[in-house]
């Protein structure tokens, strides 16, 4: 799928989905899941107490998220113009500042557009598509023409702004952590007492590093059980799933156009044809049964050819791994400051792990990740179990609570905040759910989203 076009596809989803919620609703909502079963289903099985309800990005804007680098500098939702005096060629630093697209799909589409290698663009942290989110990335080898191309790029969901010169390039996980500005919305007006206890409790003890549904790949919450089809050279039933599975909450829509597919599985043109009625969602579908379409059976070469994916599944089960570890607390045990990953190249760490990788039947994996070496690196990765917030505040309204905190790089909004709250997201959204809107940044002094708001599309800002 060329990448160019990916605005127009979801811009086309979206008028496909509005006319559903008119005509169908009940075939957008995804199936009521407890609590319990999601994080059961994500490795997380210790017990949470009783918490009130909260419903988050009801407005994009109630979830925003700004990158903070190695140098503590902050990527904040604000537009900076900064005059630069390259010498050329140079490395050009810039906040990407989005709202209802990914990281890699923003990037995807300035590559495309600008005609030059993605590789050229470099990022430290993937943010949020359901967010508005701001971060740090830099163009390498950028000459007087591409510059000025670059300042004349115009989106209408990111944009990019406070450009600086830079000497070195960003790779993943070169960041410090993220700002958040998050309104919950709950059903009722919150205790501040109560809730200010709650908070000092977490900064004082920190909360459990465990990775959150997101890693998993919300609403199917699959990836780790495609990542243990590859660890076990399973490749034709890792595909299988990951293109006809519709794991635990995805809605009825979406779940028969992936049952209709199953039915023609090995009919690579079919497939295609199913999925392309809705371009978007199924994008990566899309991408993977292309390669199909011309290697009818190298199911291996096709999980090569998805690379990016490939790595996020085999990661996510390695963090389903360690959801376990951390889960183990309950039984009293007394948790290590740091626990390695699974997939390191110390065979002392796989043993941390031998339990369930016995149990899922999970041997030679080595031999069975062989074929992804050139992109999907095994290395000593440890990972802190506990986390400690930082600088947080918060206010009371009549719709809910307004929080701004800091995590380091790697921990989860959604797993502080679900020490706090029952978590719900997405449709259908709660009947006493109340819709007043708020500038968060302004709310807590450090800026507004106002401006940001008039330079993007207004549609990106609508409710949920």
């Amino acid at each position: 799928m060329n990448q160019i076009f990916i605005q127009q596809y979801l811009q086309k989803e979206k008028e496909v989905f509005e006319k559903y919620k008119k005509e169908s609703p009940e075939l957008l909502f995804s199936p009521s899941v407890s609590e319990k079963d999601i994080f059961s289903r994500i490795g997380i099985d210790i017990p949470f107490p009783s918490r009130p309800q909260a419903y988050l990005r009801f407005y994009p804007h109630d979830f925003i998220v700004e990158e903070i680098s190695k140098e503590e500098e902050v990527s904040e939702v604000s537009l900076k113009e900064n005059k630069i005096s390259p010498t050329f060629p140079f490395n050009l630093g810039c906040d990407l500042i989005k709202v209802g697209i990914s990281t890699l799909d923003a990037i995807n589409i300035l590559a495309n557009t600008l005609q030059i290698k993605i590789r050229r663009i470099t990022y430290a942290g993937l943010k949020d598509t359901n967010a508005l989110t701001s971060q740090k990335i830099i163009f390498l080898d950028v000459g007087a023409e591409l510059l000025e191309r670059i300042k004349k790029l115009s989106f209408s969901n990111f944009f990019l702004t406070n450009f600086s010169v830079k000497k070195e390039f960003l790779s993943p996980g070169r960041l410090s952590g993220n700002r958040f500005f998050i309104f919950a919305r709950t059903k009722e007006k919150i205790d501040e007492k109560l809730f200010s206890r709650n908070l000092e409790k977490i900064k004082k003890e920190g909360f459990l590093n465990f990775y959150f549904s997101q890693r998993f790949g919300e609403p199917r919450l699959l990836n780790h059980y495609i990542g243990k089809l590859i660890l076990q050279g399973e490749y034709k039933d890792a595909i299988l799933n990951f293109l006809t599975n519709s794991g635990i909450s995805e809605t009825p829509l979406i779940k028969e156009k992936r049952s209709e597919v199953k039915k023609h599985f090995g009919n690579w043109q079919k497939m295609e044809e199913i999925f392309s009625e809705f371009p978007f969602t199924f994008r990566n579908e899309i991408s993977l049964v292309s390669y199909l379409k011309e290697n009818p059976t190298d199911f291996l070469g096709a999980l090569v050819f998805v690379k990016d994916l490939t790595q996020i599944f085999v990661f996510s089960y390695a963090s389903y791994l360690f959801n376990k570890i951390l889960s183990l607390s309950k039984e009293g045990l007394e948790l290590p400051e740091e626990t390695p990953l699974f997939l390191s190249d110390d065979p002392k760490d796989w043993k941390v792990y031998e339990f369930w990788l016995e149990k899922d039947e999970i041997q030679n994996f080595q031999n069975n990740l062989r074929p992804f070496s050139k992109f999907l690196k095994i290395k000593r990765r440890f990972v802190k179990t506990r986390v400690f917030p930082k600088e947080i505040s918060f206010k009371i309204f009549p719709e809910g609570v307004a929080l701004n905190f800091i995590l380091e790089k790697g921990a989860y909004a959604t797993t502080f905040l679900a020490n706090l709250f029952e978590l719900k997201e997405g449709l259908p959204i709660p009947d006493w759910l109340k819709t007043k809107e708020y500038d968060l940044k302004k709310e807590f002094g450090v800026g507004s989203v106002e401006k940001i708001k008039e330079l993007l599309d207004k549609k990106y800002f609508q409710p949920s």
